[in-house]
């Protein structure tokens, strides 16, 4: 059931023309009476009769039946639209037209007898400006046009003039007339002339003059008021109401306000549930201003005017007019909600209190936004929100949660919906906010909202979220892990397929972002090159997902909406609010992918099917970096000592290969060690020498129980054979030193051939026990640097006796123009290029001296960097050793 059910609207509010609120004295002189002005039943059907048009019936009935208490000048002071134009109509219609008066005043219980033979002079002065007041009123009275004079007549020749005819002055717009009379000294003689004629309707009855006026502050009414008269100044605020609802509602004076009773016991019950309603006279309001909200007319009529919108009743009668009309076949109950943004004439109206109509569009625009998410009370919860916050003042500014939900929920809505696109409003409307407990729209935007409903065009219509997803595997690719040489896992093809894109050579690192299931283990190593140079990565959360995760999706989203933002306002502050989001998204991007940790995939065996794999999930410590992953996997996984282990259980079959053929087999051999770095293969051999676990055979020389003093390059072409004896013995040795002329060889070692004798009989040999320290290879000179620091920090103020330092460098095939001019000449084209550089210095260094020798290694890119250390104890004493001859 709809309002109209039991209120009619008038066939005017309905119609698209709309309800004509304007009441102009100049329609009066329309000659095919279409204006309502000019048809007096019409007119007087529409009056309500309020306490002010009942004083000023009275007073006019009064005035004509003798009293001599009723002045002869009548005021109607008020604001533009608050009713002055109609209340002179009326008077006029009294006079001029008694049959349609007469029923009117008898339908209202009123009485007012009024002389048949006035003459009415009416002017309205905006349409008719007079230069002179008493010409116009002469011509009139007497139908002649009088000689113009610019001096004001006298009483005796008004009174000459009138010949005791008795006249009714109706003045509208009095104020406007008088203020265009450009020369001070008639427009003085002008309001003499009233004063006179007002002055002398307090005496006789022959002359009354009814005249409206905004204010007794200017003239006329400033000299006017001192005159005794009659003042309309349209207090009665309670009847605006019933003036509004009688103007819309054709039987609205016979209505029976119980017959609501159920429409309103049925909002009121519902409100109940979810919110407390204050004062137990709100029924009784709410019946009275059916079918109208009783907070509505609140804005319109009273808040409205305050701010100077609407024009007071007038512009507030055409407002709910179209309310009405927009609303009348399915509202039950006519609210806030039913003013919808979208409407051209409530644009329009909001427009008087939104003089730029700046705030009216972005409103619109924030309702729109939200309408497209599939939230049925966008419009109802927007145009709410906007009139309370037009109509506010002070510290008020807007609409709280319950005045919302009083004009938003009805029966049938779902207040879960309400708190849904409420919700959204504060989340994404950029000109929505909420402060104190108030919802309002500010031209000042919401960056936060502004971000997150851009956000929703990051990946609009794209089920995969792919700006989102490309954008976290960059981050964690580059920013996280801080590799490039790695691959974040896509599918098998095409993660294959960037792996053989990068230098097999190396360590490549695949980023799983997710747990990867067997099958596709299985298919990704398969026929890869150097397969166990891949690491496999995977999240440590096994529920982690980076491409489906909710909450990063949304966090990488926001960050690219926040930079696109940034990159298209000139506004610095606003610039520097997006720029605040976006790294506050990042930063969650990175927290989150960083708390899912890492496993490192380790292969124990690889069978023909995933089903026979074995694999172990190694965790690795760390933030998540490749230079964690990597210290983790060289000193945890595979140090040096495990590749010994492994080298010294397969002996026989190493013997008669070269160094690089055993480094490949590594690289290769899925289950086996994993080589971490270019020189893990060949330091585990040159130990296993040291040892007299094998032997090494170069043309270069043959090595056993030393370490071979051979260059990288020289020993990855050196033959693996087995322990032999070198022709070279070792006399002497300290304690804790090794033999040979190896680099754990120190100072005080002698060698010689095999029975060469020694003058003197013994030869005496003291050293100072030392530590041997290796330092794995670094990316940088500076890591190094900070490797050493590290190392030799858990020693008290150590002395270094022997350091050696190593830069290397392989580049299997790649153009060699793109290398350093440092390392490769003027050479360039395709080509291999190796480079090693080792320095050894011996002294007595200190571990600053140390460090600042690292730093200053020549700086070559993408090169390794290592060093071998040998450490003093602080007081170690230096102990002889003899040896026979």
């Amino acid at each position: 059931m709809s309002f109209s059910d039991l209120l009619k609207p008038r066939r005017d509010v309905l119609s698209e023309a709309g309800i004509e609120g304007i009441i102009d004295l100049e329609n009066l002189r329309d000659p095919r009476r279409r204006r309502l002005e000019s048809r007096p039943a019409d007119f007087l059907g529409l009056t309500y009769p309020t306490g002010d048009v009942r004083r000023l019936v009275q007073s006019i009935h009064d005035r004509f039946s003798g009293s001599r208490d009723v002045p002869g000048l009548l005021l109607m002071e008020g604001l533009k639209g608050s009713g002055k134009s109609h209340m002179l109509l009326l008077v006029y219609h009294l006079l001029k037209s008694q049959d349609a008066s007469r029923a009117w005043l008898s339908g209202h219980g009123l009485e007012c007898r009024l002389p048949g033979d006035v003459t009415v002079v009416v002017n309205k002065f905006t349409d008719l400006p007079l230069y002179s007041i008493w010409d116009f009123v002469f011509e009139q009275v007497t139908g002649r046009r009088p000689p113009t004079t610019v001096v004001q007549p006298g009483l005796d020749e008004v009174e000459r003039t009138l010949g005791g005819r008795r006249i009714i002055l109706i003045f509208d717009e009095l104020e406007r007339g008088i203020g265009q009379i450009s020369d001070p000294a008639v427009k003085m003689q002008n309001i003499a002339f009233l004063q006179m004629l007002s002055e002398w309707g307090n005496r006789s009855d022959q002359v009354t003059m009814l005249a409206s006026i905004y204010s007794d502050q200017e003239e006329p009414g400033s000299t006017l008021k001192r005159v005794p008269h009659v003042r309309i100044q349209f207090a009665h605020a309670s009847d605006q109401a019933h003036i509004v609802l009688h103007r819309l509602f054709e039987n609205y004076l016979g209505f029976d306000h119980e017959r609501a009773a159920p429409v309103v016991d049925s909002y009121m019950n519902l409100w109940a549930r979810h919110f407390s309603l204050a004062g137990d006279d709100y029924r009784s309001h709410f019946l009275e201003s059916y079918p109208f909200l009783p907070e509505l007319l609140e804005l319109i009529l009273r808040r409205v005017p305050a701010r100077g919108g609407f024009q007071s009743v007038r512009g507030a009668l055409g407002f709910l007019a179209n309310m009405v009309r927009l609303s009348h076949r399915e509202a039950d109950v006519v609210s806030a909600a039913h003013a919808p943004l979208s409407d051209r004439e409530v644009s329009a109206r909001l427009s008087d209190l939104d003089t730029s109509g700046d705030l009216v569009r972005r409103a619109r625009m924030n309702m729109g936004e939200i309408s497209q998410m599939d939230m049925a009370l966008a419009s109802d919860i927007a145009s709410t929100t906007l009139l309370y916050t037009l109509t506010s003042s002070g510290r008020m500014l807007g609409a709280s949660r319950d005045e919302l939900l009083k004009h938003v929920l009805r029966p049938g809505v779902d207040i879960n919906d309400f708190e849904r696109t409420l919700l959204a409003f504060q989340k994404f409307a950029a000109h929505f906010h909420l402060r104190e407990g108030r919802y309002y729209f500010d031209l000042e935007e919401n960056t936060e909202a502004k971000v997150e409903y851009e956000s929703l065009r990051v990946d609009a219509g794209d089920p995969n979220n792919t700006n989102a997803r490309k954008a976290l595997r960059s981050l964690w690719r580059d920013e996280i892990f801080r590799e490039p040489n790695s691959v974040v896992f896509s599918d098998v093809d095409g993660t294959k397929a960037g792996l053989e894109a990068l230098d097999t050579g190396r360590l490549r690192y695949v980023l799983a972002p997710r747990r990867l299931t067997a099958d596709e283990r299985h298919a990704l190593f398969h026929g890869i090159a150097n397969r166990n140079q891949v690491i496999l990565l995977e999240p440590r959360d096994e529920s982690f997902d980076l491409d489906r995760n909710p909450d990063l999706t949304k966090w990488a989203q926001r960050e690219i909406a926040a930079v696109r933002l940034a990159g298209m306002t000139d506004d610095s502050q606003r610039r520097a609010d997006y720029e605040r989001i976006g790294r506050a998204d990042h930063r969650n991007c990175i927290d989150a992918i960083r708390r899912a940790g890492l496993v490192f995939v380790r292969w124990e065996h690889y069978a023909t099917t995933s089903r026979d794999d074995q694999v172990e999930e190694e965790n690795l410590p760390g933030d998540g970096s490749k230079d964690r992953v990597l210290e983790a996997l060289s000193q945890q996984h595979f140090p040096t000592q495990l590749f010994e282990e492994h080298l010294s259980g397969r002996l026989e079959e190493t013997r008669g290969r070269t160094v690089r053929e055993i480094d490949s087999e590594y690289r290769q051999t899925l289950g086996w060690p994993v080589p971490t770095t270019v020189r893990t293969i060949s330091a585990a051999i040159r130990n296993l020498c040291r040892d007299r676990h094998l032997g090494i055979r170069h043309p270069g020389g043959n090595f056993c129980g030393e370490n071979p003093s051979l260059t990288e390059t020289e020993l990855f072409s050196a033959t693996v054979d087995e322990p032999f004896e070198t022709g070279r013995v070792s006399v002497g040795v300290g304690a804790g030193q090794t033999t040979g002329g190896g680099a754990g060889a120190g100072a005080g070692t002698v060698t010689g051939a095999p029975g060469a004798g020694i003058e003197g009989g013994t030869a005496v040999v003291t050293r100072p026990p030392t530590e041997s320290l290796s330092i794995l290879p670094q990316p940088g000179a500076s890591a190094l640097r900070q490797e050493i620091a590290a190392r030799l920090q858990t020693h008290e103020s150590p002395t270094v006796v022997k350091a050696g330092f190593t830069v290397y460098f392989a580049e299997e095939a790649g153009d060699l123009g793109a290398l350093p001019t440092a390392i490769r000449g003027s050479l360039g084209g395709p080509g291999s290029l190796t480079v090693e550089i080792t320095v050894q210095r011996e002294g007595s260094f200190s571990k600053a001296e140390v460090e600042q020798m690292a730093e200053s290694l020549p700086n070559i890119p993408r090169a390794d960097y290592s060093a071998r250390l040998e450490v003093v104890a602080p007081g170690s004493e230096e102990a002889p050793e003899d040896s026979d001859a």
